[in-house]
């Protein structure tokens, strides 16, 4: 394990659907052997789609559901019936079909404005059990990643990468629509264990290539640094589009 961590590339994006999808049931069967109980941070897009089907399906009695908790990275301030949001495309995709408690399910309160939802997920993420260094145990995190190197809803250059004093931030004017969203900031991933980065496409190879160079000015290698220095893991996982600049 590198300082940025590992890689993994396959061959196509059903092939990397797959291969997140094993790799996240044993993480979460580690944590699970280990505390009792599993937190697993999600992330939207195609990808990570396509994973929660085969979680649904074919891989569905591989989780103890009851003892997962589940958390969201980030999710854009609309409606969970809108086509944008992040919660309501996993609850279509994973929730809807596996017996996870309600209980258990942290999620976004979007229908607040986003102050209030940003402070509503800190108090929430805030009640997990904690790191022996006083983090939210966050045992699985998925990072997905822009062209531009962001992850979560931090992007290159705005101020909502720069905060330090808080797990969850409202984001603002954010250059990919839509423009407001709720994200879980740099330090909160502190508590993380074992993280995934999911990245299919072409499009995504140069910015890999300088996340992976160390380059500092991209949301997705300070994401890696925090993880990685307060002693989680990171495995990259890619398609072969994505890994063509490594």
């Amino acid at each position: 394990m590198t300082a940025l961590g590992d890689v993994e590339v396959v061959d196509s994006k059903d092939a990397l659907a797959e291969a997140a999808a094993r790799a996240a049931v044993r993480a979460i069967e580690a944590a699970v052997a280990a505390y009792g109980d599993a937190t697993w941070v999600l992330a939207g897009g195609g990808t990570p789609l396509a994973a929660y089907r085969v979680l649904a399906g074919p891989l569905r009695g591989s989780i103890a559901w009851d003892k997962l908790r589940v958390a969201m990275g980030d999710e854009r301030l609309v409606p969970l019936d809108d086509p944008e949001s992040n919660w309501g495309q996993t609850a279509a995709a994973l929730l809807d079909h596996v017996p996870i408690p309600e209980a258990n399910q942290l999620r976004p309160r979007v229908e607040l404005p986003g102050p209030e939802a940003a402070a509503d997920y800190e108090r929430q993420l805030a009640a997990l059990p904690k790191t022996k260094a006083g983090w939210p145990r966050l045992d699985v995190a998925w990072l997905g990643m822009g062209e531009d190197g962001h992850c979560l809803s931090l992007f290159p250059g705005h101020p909502e990468v720069e905060i330090t004093d808080r797990l969850a931030v409202d984001v603002h004017d954010s250059p990919k629509p839509p423009p407001d969203r709720l994200s879980l900031t740099l330090p909160a991933l502190r508590g993380t264990g074992c993280c995934a980065i999911v990245a299919a496409g072409g499009g995504k190879a140069e910015v890999i290539a300088r996340a992976r160079a160390g380059d500092d000015a991209l949301p997705v290698t300070r994401a890696v640094k925090e993880i990685t220095e307060a002693g989680g893991t990171v495995r990259w996982l890619l398609d072969r589009d994505a890994a063509a600049k490594l």
